[in-house]
This record gives C-alpha cells, structure tokens and sequence, in this order.
C-alpha cells in the first residue's frame, strides 16, 4: 500500500501541509504526525510489507489521505493511526530496526497521559492488545505449516 507512486505522494502532500498549516490546537501533534510521516514515506517498502493487520487504522489513515484539506481535528485520529502502525513494524522487525522518530513516538505512547493500556479506547485497545497478541497468532501459524510442511515423517 505504501510503495504505490500515489500514496507516497498524497504521504509527501500531508506531511508539508502539516508543518506548514497553523493548526491552533493541535500543532505539537501535527508535528508528530508530519516525522512519522516522513518515516512512513521514506521505509516506505517496509511498512508495505510489514503493515496490514489492523484494517480499521488503515483504512481510516487512507481516508484522512484522500481529504482535499486536513482539519484540526483530524489530527489527533491522524496520530492514532500512524502509531499503530509503528507499533505493528516495530514489533515485527524490533525495536532495534526502529529509528529515532518510531522510538520517541512508541515511547510518546507508553510514557504520555494521552493513552493507557485500560483506558477503554479502541487506540489502546489495539495498540496495547490486539497488535502483539495478532502477531503471536501469526507467528504460531507459520510454524504450524512449517512443521505441516516438514519433510520429516510423523509419528
């Protein structure tokens, strides 16, 4: 999804909208969201690859991209959806494949008041929860049909 021409430039258009459009309220936020678009926009293979478990943020990010113009208040939802998918790569890769700004946005999540893991919210819900226990489900499939596959006979 990311790799397409398209995408990375609707990527780029945002990420210079936000850091040049003086949101009042939102403009720390705006600033989070233009790095780790910059991120996005330069592993962009990666997170193609690596990002795609969570439909619902996926698709919503895709939405916010399709927008003439960005509002104030999609920012904080913006944000939302660009951390979930800095969790689901760096939880895939580790956190020593991440760079300065996936770490300082993970750790944005974990120290900040804006989230907790029981705070109810579907962000925490999946951030906290369903990213890591849906990669356990598919790392135990894998093996699963590698064992299945095996050439070696059973017993």
């Amino acid at each position: 999804m990311f790799s397409s021409a398209t995408i990375r430039s609707k990527i780029h258009s945002l990420m210079q909208h936000l850091r040049s459009y003086p949101f009042l309220e939102q403009k720390e936020n705006a600033e989070k969201c233009a790095i780790l678009l910059k991120t996005i926009e330069e592993q962009h293979a990666v997170y193609s690859q690596l990002c795609h478990s969570q439909k619902y943020f996926t698709q919503h990010f895709e939405l916010l991209l399709s927008k003439q113009k960005i509002e104030e208040d999609d920012i904080f939802c913006l944000l939302e959806d660009l951390l979930i998918l800095v969790r689901e790569k760096t939880l895939r890769t580790g956190i020593s494949q991440a760079n300065d700004a996936e770490v300082a946005a993970l750790e944005n999540v974990f120290t900040g008041k804006s989230w907790s893991k029981d705070d109810g919210t579907l962000f925490s819900e999946t951030f906290f929860y369903k990213i890591p226990l849906s990669l356990i489900h598919a790392i135990s499939n894998e093996l699963h049909e590698k064992v299945k596959n095996s050439r070696y006979p059973t017993q």
